[in-house]
């Protein structure tokens, strides 16, 4: 059971997070919002159906791995598979989620984004060799800017976090992942 202690710290994160969040949703909104306000033109809808991204910073420098795919099914709204591996407090985590993202501005793969996630997550501890899996329920909140003549290529920076419902009770491996997503994508 966690002490007092370890529930106050994690629940101070947590508004962090939260804080951090709706900032940054706050200000990327506001300057999108102005512009369908003001009366100028709606933009016509992103060419393609699908984009594929990494995030490539991670990948570099600390050897994890994070990719996402994303596929347009309404004109605000997307479908997506999410899997990423990483190292977090003397762990290991395999992580592979359903993501839904909802398009503030209205069209797909461009603007800010609002995200609920249904996933597995695949732990292992580095000193004790314990493993567990648990389900992860989670949110996220981002901003995704298409660029190039034909705004194929894509640059997502985002927050999130997800909650883990463990099978069996562990005191090894946290309970609410953090997710931070800078990513570079192609769309298709």
């Amino acid at each position: 059971m966690p002490t007092l202690s370890r529930r106050f710290r994690l629940r101070a994160s947590i508004r962090r997070l939260a804080t951090f969040a709706a900032l940054g949703v706050t200000l990327t909104a506001a300057p999108a919002a102005a512009q369908t306000l003001g009366g100028a033109a709606e933009l016509p809808p992103v060419p393609y159906s699908r984009i594929v991204s990494i995030n490539p910073l991670l990948l570099v420098f600390l050897g994890n791995i994070s990719a996402d795919f994303e596929q347009r099914v309404a004109p605000s709204v997307s479908l997506g598979l999410s899997v990423a591996s990483f190292d977090l407090s003397k762990a290991n985590y395999l992580t592979v989620e359903g993501r839904a993202r909802y398009y503030l501005s209205g069209r797909a793969f461009d603007g800010v984004a609002v995200s609920a996630s249904l996933g597995v997550v695949s732990m292992s501890a580095d000193e004790t060799d314990e493993t567990s899996t648990a389900m992860s329920i989670g949110f996220g909140a981002e901003r995704q800017w298409l660029v190039g003549p034909e705004e194929r290529l894509s640059l997502v920076a985002g927050l999130g976090a997800s909650r883990l419902f463990f099978t069996t009770e562990s005191d090894t491996f946290r309970t609410i992942l953090p997710s931070l997503r800078l990513a570079i994508g192609w769309g298709f």
